[in-house]
């Protein structure tokens, strides 16, 4: 942080630079049932980081469930693609062969996970393992910084917290709306906006915006992906 300064974006871009083998990262902030991207360096990093949030699987998921970095040096190998059935061959048709994620933890406290990729299957060890701890725990002490009262939360998207926590809210409030239409708990509409997400090639963000604004409803889904009652009545 002494070098890059205090802010996530900059850092992520070093951290990229630092790995000549490492073509992209990405950081996702979560809770223990909640996920949202914060940040990616480039659009195999974001596609990455929107499969497993979508997917609710990966290596991300596990590093934050276990608390320990998960490194997968091929994705192609058997025991990632049983361990990760949806994603595994999602990402590498992303473009991503090799993935790690590093959790971000300040003590107990889970924050996200750092999520670096690389085109080509390999390792992340020794040194330069060391080295992306270090940056995960520079990235942590940003992230809380940005939750702190007087932290900045004015900026865009890549540049502080605002953004994000209202994109989670509008993630939130959408679920929310799913689960009463459904008449289902919060966990199914969750999953089934997600589904939802997947299957029509959508951020997440961007469906969630839409059940919000009631341009989508659940309920009134004619099983294909972005056509709801009104497109029926409309096509009549």
């Amino acid at each position: 942080m002494a070098a890059h300064g205090p802010d996530v974006e900059v850092l992520c871009r070093a951290c990229v630079a630092h790995f000549p083998d490492i073509q992209g990262v990405g950081v996702a902030v979560m809770t223990g049932t909640a996920q949202q991207v914060r940040y990616a360096s480039d659009p195999v990093s974001e596609r990455v980081e929107q499969l497993q949030l979508l997917l609710g699987e990966g290596p991300c998921r596990d590093a934050f469930d276990m608390g320990g970095p998960v490194l997968a040096d091929d994705l192609q190998a058997a025991v990632w693609r049983e361990r990760w059935p949806a994603f595994a061959g999602a990402a590498l048709q992303a473009g991503a062969r090799a993935l790690f994620a590093l959790p971000l933890r300040a003590g107990t406290l889970g924050v996200g996970v750092l999520d670096l990729y690389r085109d080509s299957p390999g390792a992340l060890a020794g040194q330069e393992l060391a080295d992306a701890l270090d940056f995960a725990d520079a990235v942590t002490d940003l992230l809380l910084a940005e939750a702190l009262p007087n932290g900045d939360v004015s900026g865009d998207y890549g540049d502080g917290a605002g953004s994000y926590l209202a994109q989670r809210a509008v993630v939130h409030q959408a679920t929310g709306m799913v689960s009463v239409q459904l008449e289902a708990g919060v966990e199914e509409a969750f999953a089934r906006l997600r589904a939802y997400a997947f299957a029509a090639e959508h951020e997440l963000d961007a469906v969630a915006g839409e059940v919000v604004a009631r341009r989508l409803r659940f309920d009134q889904l004619d099983g294909g992906p972005g056509r709801g009652a009104g497109d029926r009545d409309g096509a009549r």
